[in-house]
Order: C-alpha cells, then structure tokens, then sequence
C-alpha cells in the first residue's frame, strides 16, 4: 500500500500514535495490527460471518472523524 492509498483516519491515527507514545508505541501499534490482520485473514478463509464486518469498508470516514472530534479531550494530551 502506498501512503496515499491509506485512509486519511489511519494515517491521523499512526501519526498520533508516533507523536504520543513515540518508537514503542509505534511497535506496540504493528504489532497488535499484525494480530489483528492475522485474526481476520484467517476469519475471512474460513468463511466466518463475523470477518464480513471487517471486510466491509466503513461507512463515512467523515463521521467517524466528527466523533472522534467530539470525544477528544485536549486535557489528555
């Protein structure tokens, strides 16, 4: 995947990680992403109904990013 390719929500998010909790986070980050990929790529072989929920793509990025906007509380930064 290019960077371009990647969502805006998981390229905000990365950085946020980095920004916050520096190298270690950023390995913590990989590492629960490399389980959580494993998980799902197995889910979707074995034809689990629930892996189409983390198939499907979700619905607008942009509300997601509003609720994120509105339950961020600058005081735990």
């Amino acid at each position: 995947m290019t960077k371009s390719a990647a969502d805006a929500l998981v390229i905000q998010t990365v950085r946020t990680i980095r920004d916050r909790f520096g190298a270690d986070g950023l390995r913590d980050l990989v590492a629960l992403a490399t389980s959580e990929l494993r998980d799902a790529e197995r889910a979707v072989q074995a034809d689990d109904p629930s892996a189409r929920a983390w198939s499907e793509p979700v619905g607008d990025v942009a509300d997601t990013q509003a609720w994120l906007a509105f339950t961020d509380d600058p005081n735990e930064r």
